[in-house]
């Protein structure tokens, strides 16, 4: 949409056509991912523009923004009225007197001005020639309400006193007000309170102008609700007789025509009457119970002092009736009433009694006879809604008056929020429009925003009324202006909606315009590839933006083809396209500085869809049969603890499959390994994990067709297999994307678990047999060492599983000979293992605390054990390790001396050089030599010495 907008509603149409190309269009282009554009939100901003407000700032801590009004300088200019009631002024001797701020407004302008009501400090009268002071200025919230009628401003003082302590026992509160006519020329006090009625019980606390407004026919109305023992007093005269009556100096005055309520029954005593109304609708917020009813006020009524009750609310502190506003709502030509209980509570998620406020909506169906129709609550605990109401007019130009509701302390740091409400036929809606946030965080002060609303009136002359929204607790006043409105209505057309993949008839062209926003092609499958692009751009999503002028109908046709169908799974679901509209948000301002806003009831979103023709009959619905049987056997886990799945699918149905998958879901001993086929079916897994579950997705076609039956087998690996475990179960389905009949039964396949081992148990002793006792060995009584006690014994056991299975939980039992006859043999002395093995025995083992050295063998040592875990098996024949003992002689008791040894040696030695003398006399050693001569002995030399 383009910068050319009336000040009135705009209309304008789409048609946008599309038409499938049922073919593929090279080339392609592969996208990897296709970005969507974020939702078009217009509830968080309707047409108050939040995002250009004219925010009005005061003096600190002046309230500024306590009260708002439109002020109409003159036919075609409307300014903005701020009060600040607690502002100081130029008057003398004057503290925080109120002041009233004029702020004319103007393109990109924000100036205020303070208006001189009343310049004059405390007034004094003189009695017998002495002054007295007669009124009392400071603080007395001049500001605190302001209401305008044509060229004429309302500004009124609650707080302000007359009568000093010289004059009388204490002031009365009797409040003022001021009108400033004909555009500032002229200015008159207006103070019907100020009587001779004083005190409690007269008008003396009666704070006249606490509030104010005009009627229809600019007649002033005034509520003092401290008059007659706050009982509550309305005052009404109109203007012109106000102006008429008033005299400078006077403190009384006396106004032709004013009519006024009197003093009821004393049953009415502290009820506040006139606390605050809008026009003729007044209400009494509190009562002794503080539940708080509505009166009607007629001119006949006012004259008798009679008041008609016509609400009753008996929620005990609600405040009902603190903010009250008129409006045809529903444009039935008859007022309708709103009454706030910013007070009201419910009850939380706890149970706990919550201040959250709400807002009563009463429609009128004759003359006094309102109907409640709704019920609007706060959602903010202690936001305070419904603290103020203003009627705003029509802010969208429907034809039903809106309206916009304070929660002056709710939001992110009690910022305070504004919420506005559409009204229609029904009366009200009960969701916002539009929320406004406040600029500013609460500080020592709440922000208060949406403490002062005023709407229905165009300040900008666009056609639409803006809004004032004050913010004293930061003396700030921001001025939202409405943003014309575009109403639209779109339709998009698909044609075909049935797609034949198999006809090829498409041609490509890039001779089309659009001038609205394809925002998506949304596709529901699985993957990424989408199934069908723009034939011009060959991506999935089409963006154009034109000018369409007022009330124009336009109409643009643009192509989309398929991709071929072996390039995506999904053929079951719908392909959707979906038509997103919005406003240029470059498009130039209007003379206004404001661009328009789509209607927020608007339907900017349409969506279409078109489907791909199955092999399914004329309904074009596939319904499949599926089936699923699993070969059951035992399997034997070995050292790879792997087993083959074997299964067959089946599709007996009279339709195809689509995307069929066989899905597995494993158990935690198992982890998938490969696939074994049997058919000509090239089969394809994947493994994947979802909240811990473990599952296997088998493609088994795009379609399964009917009739189809194949045979497959998946490989796994069970390492996690314990013989706790008697079974492990796998669990099988057929899942397809088909509407009806879709999965087949869920088939579990228990694998029996059997285990089979072959345990080898040998020993051996080291040595292989012991001589004992061993040479000069003694027995001693008390054995220091290993050595003291025998020779060592070393039996080493093996204990090897040669599988296939592991077992567990095995106890190797090992029994020794310690003792024969009563007499100890064996000493243990020492157990020395290796791998993860733990030995107990029954007798102490090394009792005595022999020293061990380093060099000993150890009586008993277990080696490592070959194979997988050892475990327990009674089934082994118990083998023995047997160690021979060969028993020395032992040592005689009756051993020969050693001298006798010795002299049987030297006697022996003696008898044998006898002998050798002997032999040698008698020419043993002179034999003759074997060979003949000394020459002979010379040749034969040589050879003697070869042979030696």
């Amino acid at each position: 949409i383009g910068s050319e907008c009336s000040p009135l509603k705009l209309y304008t149409s789409f048609l946008f056509c599309l038409s499938f190309c049922e073919s593929r269009a090279p080339p392609l282009l592969k996208l990897s991912r296709v970005e969507e554009l974020p939702p078009f939100n217009l509830c968080a901003a309707f047409n108050l523009d939040v995002e250009n407000p004219t925010v009005y700032s005061g003096p600190n801590g002046s309230y500024f923004g306590y009260s708002v009004e439109f002020y109409l300088t003159n036919s075609s200019s409307v300014s903005v009225v701020i009060g600040a009631p607690k502002a100081n002024t130029s008057q003398r001797n004057i503290t925080e007197g109120g002041s009233v701020y004029y702020c004319p407004w103007s393109l990109g302008q924000s100036e205020c001005h303070n208006i001189e009501f009343d310049n004059q400090g405390d007034r004094t009268v003189t009695l017998n020639n002495t002054d007295y002071q007669a009124e009392v200025k400071s603080h007395q919230w001049f500001g605190a309400t302001v209401r305008s009628h044509d060229d004429t401003i309302l500004a009124c003082a609650p707080l302000y006193s007359w009568r000093t302590k010289e004059d009388m026992p204490q002031s009365d509160t009797t409040g003022t007000c001021y009108l400033s006519v004909k555009n500032f020329t002229k200015f008159v006090e207006y103070a019907p309170c100020r009587t001779e009625f004083i005190n409690e019980g007269g008008q003396g606390y009666c704070q006249g102008g606490f509030s104010a407004d005009f009627t229809k026919d600019g007649k002033v109305v005034l509520g003092g609700p401290g008059s007659f023992f706050w009982q509550g007093q309305v005052i009404s005269a109109a203007k012109e007789e106000i102006i008429k009556a008033y005299y400078p100096g006077y403190f009384m005055q006396s106004v032709e025509g004013q009519i006024q309520t009197r003093q009821a029954q004393l049953k009415y005593d502290d009820s506040y009457r006139g606390k605050i109304f809008p026009l003729i609708i007044l209400p009494l917020p509190l009562l002794s119970t503080h539940a708080g009813f509505l009166c009607r006020l007629l001119e006949s009524e006012l004259r008798l002092g009679n008041v008609t009750t016509i609400l009753l609310n008996q929620i005990m502190g609600s405040y009902f009736g603190y903010a009250v506003a008129t409006a045809d709502i529903n444009n039935d030509g008859m007022v309708d009433l709103l009454v706030g209980a910013p007070m009201y509570m419910t009850r939380g998620s706890d149970s706990r009694l919550e201040e959250v406020g709400r807002v009563y909506v009463y429609l009128q169906r004759g003359p006094l006879n309102l109907e409640p129709t709704l019920n609007l609550t706060g959602t903010q605990v202690f936001g305070r809604f419904g603290s103020t109401i203003a009627a705003l007019g029509d802010l969208n130009q429907d034809g039903y008056n809106d309206v916009a509701i304070s929660c002056p302390f709710g939001g992110d740091d009690q910022q305070g929020l504004v919420l506005i409400y559409n009204g229609f036929v029904g009366g009200l809606r009960d969701t916002p429009s539009q929320v406004i946030a406040g600029q500013w965080a609460s500080g020592t002060v709440p922000a208060s925003f949406g403490f002062a609303l005023r709407g229905a009136k165009d300040l900008d002359m666009n056609g639409y009324p803006d809004l004032i929204v004050g913010a004293f607790g930061v003396d700030k006043t921001v001025l939202y202006r409405s943003r014309p409105i575009v109403n639209t209505s779109a339709s998009l057309t698909v044609y075909p909606t049935m797609i034949n993949p198999e006809e090829k008839s498409c041609s490509v062209n890039n001779d089309f315009q659009v001038e609205v926003q394809l925002d998506r092609l949304k596709h529901k499958q699985k993957g990424g590839v989408k199934r069908a692009l723009f034939v011009d751009s060959q991506q999935t999503v089409l963006t154009r933006s034109v000018r369409v002028r007022n009330r124009e109908r336009v109409c643009h046709d643009t192509k989309i083809y398929l991709r071929d169908d072996k390039e995506f799974r999904d053929k079951l679901s719908p392909i959707y396209i979906s038509l997103n509209f919005s406003l240029d948000p470059q498009a130039a301002f209007d003379s206004h500085g404001l661009r328009p806003i789509l209607n927020y009831q608007s339907t900017e979103l349409i969506e279409q869809k078109a489907q791909i023709l199955l092999d399914c009959g004329e309904d074009n619905i596939c319904v499949p049969d599926l089936k699923l049987a699993v070969d059951r056997k035992e399997a034997y886990l070995g050292d790879d603890n792997s087993l083959t799945l074997t299964f067959n699918a089946r599709n007996e149905g009279e339709g195809g499959a689509y995307e069929a998958e066989l899905y597995v879901v494993l158990p935690p001993e198992a982890d998938y390994s490969g696939i074994h086929s049997f058919s000509l079916l090239s089969l394809t897994c994947s493994y994947e994990t979802e909240n811990q579950t473990r599952y296997l997705s088998c493609d088994l076609g795009n379609p399964m067709k009917s009739g189809t039956s194949l045979w497959a087998g998946l490989r796994f690996t069970v390492p996690r297999l314990k013989d706790t475990r008697k079974t492990v179960q796998f669990e099988l389905q057929i899942r397809s994307k088909n509407e009806n009949n879709s999965h087949s039964e869920v088939v579990p396949y228990r694998l029996e678990v059997v285990v089979q081992a072959d345990v080898i148990l040998q020993g051996v002793s080291r040595p292989d047999k012991v001589f004992f006792p061993p040479p000069n060995w003694k027995v001693s009584k008390s054995p220091q060492v290993e050595q003291d006690i025998g020779p060592a014994v070393q039996h080493v056991y093996e204990l090897v599983n040669k599988g296939p299975s592991g077992i567990s939980h095995t106890v190797l039992q090992l029994s020794c000979p310690l003792s024969v006859q009563g007499q100890g043999l064996l000493y243990p002395l020492e157990i020395s293992t290796e791998g993860p093995l733990n030995c107990t025995t029954n007798h102490s083992i090394n009792y005595m605390q022999l020293k061990v050295s380093n060099q000993s063998l150890e009586f008993l040592y277990i080696t490592p054990l070959l194979g997988n875990l050892v475990v327990m098996t009674n089934s082994l024949p118990p083998p023995q390790v047997v160690t021979p003992v060969v028993w020395n002689k032992p040592d005689s008791q009756y051993s020969v001396p050693m001298w006798i040894i010795i002299l049987a040696i030297l006697a022996g030695l003696l008898l044998l050089a006898l002998v050798i003398y002997v032999l040698y006399k008698l020419g043993f050693f002179k034999r003759s030599l074997p060979y003949g001569t000394a020459m002979e002995k010379a040749q034969l030399k040589p050879h003697a010495t070869s042979e030696a």
